[in-house]
C-alpha cells in the first residue's frame, strides 16, 4: 500500500481537532508506546511545521499540514483545535481558543500564561495568593474567585476507607508491638516520601521501657535495623509519652524528642542515632522527672530561630538543656496525669507563651497570668467569635471553659455530658456556619460545643454520641473535612472502635473495629505515603481490650494501620503531623519550625482550628486532560499507519508522568484495541505531549476510523479526578491507504 498523493485528515475532539497530511512522527519515533513533544497537532518537533525527513508533502500544501475543514496551514504553523495556528515551541498554549503560545517556563493557569513562583511542599511555602500545585511543587497563582477554574470537589456520599497498609510486629523486639501513643508523620530523610515514628511497647506502666521506631509511611516496612541507637538499652524510651518531631538544630532534617525511659526527654536524629537526653540548667547534670502521659510540644517562643522543647511547663532549648521548669504536670486534667500544654502568642506580642488550663507562663519562665481558683486542665486556642482575638478553650475535670486568654478569666463554661474528666479539646467548623466549634471526648461520650459570644457568652451541647472509655476517660481527637463542604468531620478512637463522625449532626459516618489504650493518643488524618491523597494513620492496641469491648477476642489487634479512600476523593491535606498539640502553623512542611510563628486564627486558608489540617488554597484545583489525534501515512508504504495523540493539561492542576493513552481501530473504546502509550513527563496546566503508536495495516482496511482515549485503564476507569471526565476520547476518521497509487 502508499500513502494517498493527496491526503485529508481531519480529528475533531474534546481537545484539538487537527490533521497531518503524510507526516513522520517526532519524538521516539513510531514504534507503539513511544512519546514527543511535537507541537500540538503539527509535524512535531520542526518549528517550521515541515513535514521532516522522509515526510510525503500534499499537492497543493507545502506545510504538509491539513486542518479543519481542509484548510492548507501555512508554513510555521501547526493546527490546533480545528485551526492553524502559528508553532508554539514552548509546548505550552493558553487563552480559551489555545491561540496565545506562553513563553519559556510559563504555565497556564485559567488561560493567563503565568509564571511559577518558587518550589513548595504546601500551601504554607507559597505567597498568598498563590497555591502548592501537587505534582512537582512549585507554586501557582490561584485563579480568583468566578473565574473558570477547574475544580475537582468530592461528590457527597458515604466514606469507603479501603486499607492501604498495617504494621503489626517488627523482627527487632518483636514483643514491643503495642503502640499507646499519637503516631507522629515526617519526612525524616527528605527524600518525599513521609515517614511514620511510633513508640512501641509491651506495657502500660510508665515505669517500664519501650522503643521508638520509623516505618515508611508508603508501605509500613521498618526504617532502622538493630544496629540503630534506638534499640540500645540506654536509650530505650518512655512509652506514655507522645513523641514531637522538628528541625530542632537547623541541618535540614528533623529530629525526634519523647520521653526517656527512667524519666526525663532523649532526642534522636532521623536517623536514629542518639542526639542528646535532657540536662539541668547546669548542663551536665541529667533531668530526669518523670513524665507520665505527657506530650512534647517544639516550637521558636522568641522568634530567633532557635526552637525550644516544651513539655508541661519544662522548657529545654534545642540542645536538650533546661531553660526553666514550670511544673511537670502543667497543663494536665488531674495533677498527676501527663500535660498537655500548649504554645501561643496570647496577646500578639512576641514572644510566645506557654499555656494550661489555669495558668501562663513567658518565655523566661515568669507567670504570664494565673487563676489560682481554676483547676487546670487541656488547653486549645482559637477565634470563636472571629473577632480577631483568640479565646483560650479547656476541658477540666468534666467541664468545657472559655477563658480569656491574656488574663484567663473564664468567659463561659457548660459540663460534658457523660462521665470522666475529658479529653485534650478540638477545634473545627463542624456545620459550615462560618464559626468554630468545640470537641471533646470523656468517659463516656464524645460532644461538640457552641459557643456563643454576647454581654453574657453561652456554651450549649450540639450533639454528644455515646463512647467507651472506662480507662483513661482523656483521649484525644482530630478533625478533618473530608469532602471540602465546609463541614470539619469528627475523627476519633475508643477503646474498642474507631469512629468518623458528621460534624453538624454527630450522626457515624464510618467505625472499625480497633482497641486502643485510650491515654492521649487520636488518629493522624494525612497524606502519610506522600501521593497527593489523604490517609488516616490509627495507632492500635489489645493489651486491655480482651474483656472491654464487645466483639472480644474476634477484632483485637495491634499496632499501626492506614486507610485511605476507595476512589481517592477526600480532599488533599499536608504531608506532615508532627505533634500532638498540632494546628496548622505550628510546623512548616519540611519540618522546620516557623519563626516567628504565625498566629493560627489569623489568615487564610483555613487557620481557625486546632488539631485540624488541611491542604489551604487550591485544595479542589484539579487537571483536565483532553487530547486530539492525527495519523502519518508516509509508513502507508510499509503496511502501517503511525498515530500521534496529544495530550495536554487544560486545568488548574499538574499530573504526574505516566497517564495512559489507549488506542482503538473503530469510533470508539469497543472498538479493536491497538496499543498504550504513556506520558513521560509531568504535565503542568497549558502543557502538552505528544505520544504514537504504529498500527498495522490488514488486507481488509481501506477507509479507517481510529479513537484515542486517555486516563483511561482496559476497565474504562479513570486513575485521576479531573475537573471534567467526558472529554477525553476524539475520532478520526477518514484515514485511507491507497494500494492502488
Amino acid at each position: 500500500m502508499k500513502a494517498l498523493g493527496a491526503i485529508l485528515i481531519l480529528a475533531l475532539g474534546s481537545a484539538a481537532g487537527c490533521s497531518g497530511g503524510g507526516t513522520e512522527p517526532t519524538g521516539s519515533g513510531a514504534s507503539s508506546g513511544t512519546a514527543g513533544s511535537g507541537g500540538m497537532g503539527g509535524a512535531g518537533g520542526g518549528t517550521g511545521g515541515d513535514a521532516g525527513t522522509g515526510g510525503v508533502f500534499v499537492p497543493g500544501c507545502p506545510s504538509g499540514i491539513v486542518c479543519g475543514a481542509g484548510d492548507c496551514c501555512a508554513v510555521g504553523s501547526e493546527c490546533v483545535i480545528d485551526a492553524c495556528l502559528p508553532a508554539c515551541a514552548t509546548n505550552v498554549r493558553c487563552g480559551a481558543d489555545l491561540s496565545v503560545c506562553c513563553g519559556q517556563g510559563e504555565v497556564c493557569v485559567a488561560d493567563k500564561c503565568e509564571q511559577p513562583g518558587g518550589n513548595c511542599l504546601d500551601w504554607a511555602d507559597c505567597a498568598e495568593g498563590e497555591f502548592c500545585e501537587s505534582t512537582l511543587g512549585v507554586c501557582l497563582p490561584q485563579p480568583p474567585p468566578g473565574s473558570a477554574t477547574c475544580e475537582y470537589k468530592p461528590p457527597p456520599g458515604p466514606l469507603t476507607p479501603v486499607l492501604e497498609w498495617s504494621w503489626t510486629e517488627s523482627p527487632i523486639f518483636p514483643e514491643f508491638r503495642q503502640v499507646i501513643n499519637m503516631p507522629v508523620v515526617v519526612d525524616l530523610e527528605n527524600d518525599g516520601t513521609p515517614d511514620v515514628v511510633i513508640v512501641t511497647s509491651n506495657n502500660f506502666n510508665a515505669s517500664q521501657t519501650a522503643y521508638l521506631r520509623a516505618l515508611n509511611g508508603k508501605d509500613g516496612v521498618e526504617k532502622w535495623d538493630a544496629n540503630v541507637d534506638v534499640y540500645a538499652d540506654a536509650n530505650r524510651v518512655q512509652p506514655r509519652v507522645t513523641p514531637a518531631a522538628a528541625d530542632i538544630d537547623g541541618d535540614g532534617f528533623v529530629e525526634i524528642v519523647t520521653g526517656k525511659a527512667g524519666g526525663g526527654l532523649i532526642a534522636f536524629e532521623h536517623d536514629g542515632k542518639v542526639k542528646w537526653t535532657s540536662k539541668q540548667t547546669d548542663g551536665t547534670t541529667a533531668w530526669n522527672v518523670g513524665l507520665d502521659s505527657a506530650t512534647v510540644a517544639i516550637a521558636d517562643l522568641e522568634g530567633d530561630g532557635k526552637p525550644e522543647i516544651v513539655v508541661g511547663g519544662a522548657v529545654f532549648d534545642a540542645a536538650g538543656v533546661l531553660r526553666f521548669n514550670g511544673g511537670a504536670f502543667f497543663g494536665a486534667n488531674t495533677g498527676t496525669y501527663g500535660a498537655v500544654s500548649i504554645i501561643a502568642d496570647l496577646d500578639g506580642v512576641m514572644p510566645q507563651e506557654i499555656v494550661g488550663g489555669k495558668k501562663a507562663l513567658r518565655a523566661d519562665g515568669t507567670t504570664y497570668w494565673e487563676q489560682a481558683a481554676l483547676v487546670d486542665g487541656y488547653p486549645a486556642i482559637a477565634d470563636l467569635d472571629l473577632d480577631g482575638k483568640p479565646e483560650l478553650v479547656v476541658i477540666a475535670q468534666g467541664t468545657v471553659r472559655v477563658q480569656n486568654p491574656t488574663t484567663g478569666a473564664v468567659i463561659a463554661t457548660v459540663a460534658m455530658p457523660g462521665t470522666g474528666l475529658g479529653g485534650p479539646p478540638t477545634i473545627a467548623d463542624f456545620d459550615a456556619d462560618g464559626l468554630p466549634e468545640i470537641a471533646a471526648a470523656n468517659g463516656t461520650a464524645y460532644s461538640v460545643f457552641e459557643f456563643e459570644a454576647g454581654e453574657t457568652a453561652t456554651l450549649s451541647v450540639k450533639w454528644q454520641k455515646t463512647t467507651q472509655d472506662g480507662s483513661s476517660n482523656r483521649t484525644g481527637s482530630s478533625v478533618f473535612d473530608f469532602q471540602g463542604d465546609g463541614a470539619a468531620e469528627v475523627v476519633y478512637n475508643d477503646e474498642c472502635y474507631f469512629r468518623v463522625y458528621d460534624g453538624a449532626t454527630g450522626d457515624t459516618l464510618y467505625e472499625e473495629k480497633n482497641p486502643s489504650a485510650t491515654i492521649h493518643e487520636y488518629p493522624v488524618v494525612v497524606d502519610v505515603d506522600g501521593d497527593n491523597n489523604t490517609e488516616v494513620v490509627l495507632a492500635a492496641n489489645d493489651l486491655n481490650s480482651q474483656n472491654s469491648c464487645p466483639y472480644g477476642m474476634n477484632g483485637l489487634r495491634h499496632g499501626v494501620y492506614v486507610y485511605g479512600d476507595a476512589g481517592d476523593n477526600w480532599v488533599r491535606t499536608r504531608k506532615i503531623w508532627n505533634q500532638h498539640a498540632y494546628h496548622l502553623t505550628n510546623v512548616n512542611a519540611n519540618g522546620s519550625v516557623p519563626s516567628p510563628e504565625p498566629a493560627s486564627w489569623i489568615g487564610p486558608f483555613g487557620l481557625n482550628n486546632y488539631r485540624q489540617s488541611n491542604q489551604g488554597a487550591g485544595v479542589f484545583n484539579a487537571p483536565d486532560l483532553q487530547v486530539s489525534l492525527e495519523a502519518s501515512l508516509a509508513p502507508c508504504t510499509d503496511g502501517f499507519v503511525d498515530l500521534r495523540a496529544f495530550v495536554q493539561n487544560k486545568g488548574t492542576n499538574g499530573v504526574p508522568p505516566g497517564v495512559k493513552v489507549r488506542f482503538y481501530r473503530g469510533d470508539g473504546p469497543s472498538g479493536t484495541f491497538i496499543g498504550e502509550a504513556t506520558t513521560t513527563k509531568a504535565l503542568l496546566p497549558g502543557q502538552y505531549e505528544l505520544v504514537t503508536v504504529q498500527y498495522k495495516l490488514m488486507p481488509s482496511d481501506i477507509v479507517m476510523s481510529f479513537y484515542v482515549e486517555v486516563d483511561k485503564d482496559e476497565g474504562g476507569q479513570s486513575g485521576l479526578n479531573e475537573c471534567l471526565e467526558d472529554n477525553n476520547g476524539t475520532t478520526l476518521g477518514g484515514v485511507e491507504c491507497d494500494s492502488a497509487n
